[in-house]
C-alpha cells in the first residue's frame, strides 16, 4: 500500500471512531426539560341574596317613613298604619315605628340605604313584646325548624310564618302559645316545610287583633335557605 492510500485509510478510521463517540455521548445526554402549565381550576361564585326583606330588587322609596309604611301595609297586611318619625342610627340606617292604631302595640321597622343605593329598604322589624330568640337573624334554616322566643297576646296565642322571597303565601305556619294579657312568656314552635327555590326569605312572629283578626304587631327577620 502506498503512503497516500495508507494515510486515507487512517483518516477514515479516525472519522468512524469520532462519529461513534459523538453518537454515544448524544444518546446518554439528559433529555431537554419540558415545561408544563398548570391552570387553576375554574370556579364560579354567586352573590349572596340581599339582606333586605322588602321590597325585593331595587327599592323606589326615597323616604324612610314611606318605605316603613308601605312595608306595614303591603308585607304585614296591617289594615291601616300610623307612623312615627324616622330615627337615624347612622348615616344610612335607622328605624320607624308603625302601628295599626294609636293604642296598638308598636312595630319598629328597621330601614337602611343599602350599599350603592340612595333609596330605602326594610331589613326587618321588632314587635313590642315579641322576641325571636332562635334561630338568629340571617341563619340558614332547614326543616324541621324550631323557633323559640317570648311573646304576649290575647289568650296567649301568637303566630309564626316562614316566607320565601317572591311568594306572598307562607311556606309554613304555626300557632304558638306564650304569655297573655300583657304578661310576657316563653313560646316554642316547630315549622315543617319543603325547601323553596328562593335562596332567602323571612321568619315572622306576629299577633292578630281579637276584633277582626288583622295583624297587630310583628317581628320579622331575614333567613337563608
Amino acid at each position: 500500500m502506498t503512503g497516500s492510500r495508507r494515510a486515507l485509510a487512517i483518516l477514515v478510521v479516525v472519522l468512524v471512531v469520532a462519529l461513534g463517540s459523538w453518537a454515544l455521548v448524544a444518546n446518554t445526554r439528559s433529555p431537554a426539560p419540558t415545561t408544563t402549565t398548570t391552570r387553576p381550576p375554574v370556579t364560579t361564585t354567586t352573590a349572596p341574596p340581599s339582606t333586605a326583606v322588602w321590597p325585593l330588587g331595587r327599592s323606589g322609596y326615597t323616604d324612610p317613613v314611606a318605605v316603613a309604611r308601605a312595608f306595614a301595609l303591603r308585607y304585614l297586611a296591617m289594615p291601616t298604619v300610623v307612623t312615627g318619625a324616622y330615627r337615624a342610627g347612622d348615616s344610612r340606617s335607622g328605624e320607624v315605628e308603625v302601628r295599626p292604631s294609636d293604642r296598638a302595640p308598636v312595630t319598629t321597622v328597621l330601614v337602611r340605604q343599602l350599599s350603592g343605593a340612595s333609596t330605602w329598604s326594610v331589613l326587618g322589624s321588632v314587635g313590642q313584646d315579641l322576641t325571636i330568640a332562635s334561630p338568629p337573624s340571617l341563619s340558614v334554616v332547614r326543616s324541621p325548624l324550631t323557633v323559640t322566643g317570648t311573646s304576649t297576646a290575647f289568650e296567649g296565642v301568637a303566630n309564626l310564618e316562614l316566607r320565601a322571597d317572591g311568594v306572598s303565601a307562607p311556606i309554613a305556619s304555626a300557632v304558638v302559645h306564650g304569655g297573655s294579657m300583657g304578661v310576657v312568656g316563653p313560646f316554642r314552635g316547630v315549622l315543617h316545610f319543603t325547601r323553596p327555590s328562593a335562596r332567602a326569605g323571612a321568619l315572622i312572629l306576629f299577633t292578630r287583633s281579637a276584633k277582626d283578626g288583622s295583624v297587630m304587631v310583628a317581628s320579622v327577620m331575614r333567613v337563608w335557605y
